[in-house]
């Protein structure tokens, strides 16, 4: 009996905690059970507007002179004078003298030739005289040579005269050259003689270049060169000269002047693939803010209006072209779109959107089409950084 017991006592408790257990079980109550909510993300959006819009690029150049040469000497000697304007950035006019050589040489030289050619004419009249003689002499002579009417003579005697004629035109011409002037309005970039210096024939004495007008080469890339609307060796016209604003910080100031558009290269640089177009300022010293040679700026170059684009923010363009579109059940529908023309503020598109639209302006993660937006607009993204700010306030 007794080992009954103890075989029975375990399994007796064994059973008792089952079914224990089994009771906790089937009285425990039931978990709370709740609905799983999509959160919908927050995004700020931009309605898509239809504008007149100028296209326009930007890209920068130096501003160079559109003539610009080496003073070369056209006869040797010692400067015997310069202009007071025969400095660096020296002013002058076409034709201003501004260095002077020794003339004293190209003077004596000049009276020489002049009697050269006073010579020569004496001779000329005496050969005349002789041949006119000799005509009447052999009057009755038939066929008389040319030699006795004395043709050659005169002939060799004209010659002469031409010849000693040229010297002179040279000589004067000599002593001119010694007066060193430009045939344009401009100023002095460098020099490199003074007074009492000797320079020889073809010797640079300094730099210059013209004040009529500046010029500034434009790189242009092909999506650029498209945005303007301008074909490969295109040629200002007055139907059409697009317009370019340069601008440019100096002395403190930001700085713009107007330029025009001329020409475009008609091929392409090799080296950097791209093409080059040619802008032009007139006058460029005479304005109130001189265009200085040199100078490197900005280039706004202004193309074709167009007078119903359909303009979003940069921000709503992403990769491949796409953007993102809030339809009217707040849903993500993602278009592709045709992008004409793009700056750091606004892009122009065509395609599958239409005016008033919304699309996404902020980043978003992991898009997927049809999901669920929740739209922000511009002035809760104010009253957000408000509060922000006067809760810092607050704070500090």
């Amino acid at each position: 009996m007794k080992r009954l017991f103890k075989f029975l006592a375990p399994v007796a408790v064994l059973a008792g905690g089952v079914a224990v257990w089994a009771v906790l079980d089937a009285t425990k109550p039931e978990p709370e059970k709740k609905e799983e909510v999509s959160q919908a993300p927050s995004l700020f959006v931009e309605p898509v507007q239809r504008q007149e819009v100028t296209l326009k690029i930007r890209t920068q150049a130096e501003v160079k002179a559109n003539t610009e040469v080496n003073v070369i000497s056209q006869v040797s000697g010692m400067v015997e004078w310069v202009s007071p304007e025969y400095i660096e950035g020296g002013q002058f006019k076409a034709g201003e003298t501004i260095l002077r050589i020794d003339d004293a040489d190209y003077k004596l030289s000049l009276k020489r030739a002049e009697a050269r050619v006073a010579e020569a004419k004496t001779r000329v009249e005496q050969v005349e005289a002789d041949a006119e003689v000799a005509r009447r002499q052999l009057r009755g002579v038939k066929n008389p040579s040319a030699l006795a009417l004395k043709k050659p003579q005169l002939a060799e005697a004209k010659a002469n005269l031409k010849a000693a004629e040229a010297d002179l035109a040279q000589a004067q011409l000599n002593l001119k050259r010694t007066k060193i002037s430009l045939p344009f309005d401009g100023r002095l970039k460098s020099i490199s003689a003074n007074i009492g210096q000797y320079i020889a024939q073809g010797s640079n004495v300094g730099r210059a270049f013209a004040t009529d007008k500046v010029k500034l080469r434009l790189p242009l890339t092909d999506r650029q060169l498209a945005s303007l609307n301008l074909p490969i060796g295109f040629v200002a016209s007055e139907e059409r000269t697009p317009l370019v604003k340069l601008k440019t910080n100096f002395a403190g100031q930001q700085r713009e002047w107007d330029a025009e558009l001329t020409r475009v290269d008609a091929a392409f640089d090799q080296s950097t693939r791209l093409v080059y177009a040619v802008a032009e300022v007139k006058n460029p010293y005479e304005l109130s803010t001189p265009l200085a040679v040199g100078m490197y700026v900005s280039a706004e170059v202004y193309g074709d209006t167009i007078s119903q684009a359909l303009v979003v923010p940069r921000a709503a363009l992403r990769a491949n072209d796409r953007i993102f579109v809030v339809n009217d059940e707040k849903r993500l529908d993602v278009r592709e779109v045709n992008v004409i023309d793009k700056s750091p503020e606004r892009v122009l598109i065509e395609g599958a959107v239409q005016e008033g639209e919304m699309v996404i302006v902020s980043p978003l993660r992991n898009p997927t089409q049809g999901m669920a937006i929740n739209i922000l607009e511009r002035n809760e993204q104010s009253k957000v950084q408000t509060a922000t700010v006067a809760e810092d306030s607050a704070n500090g």
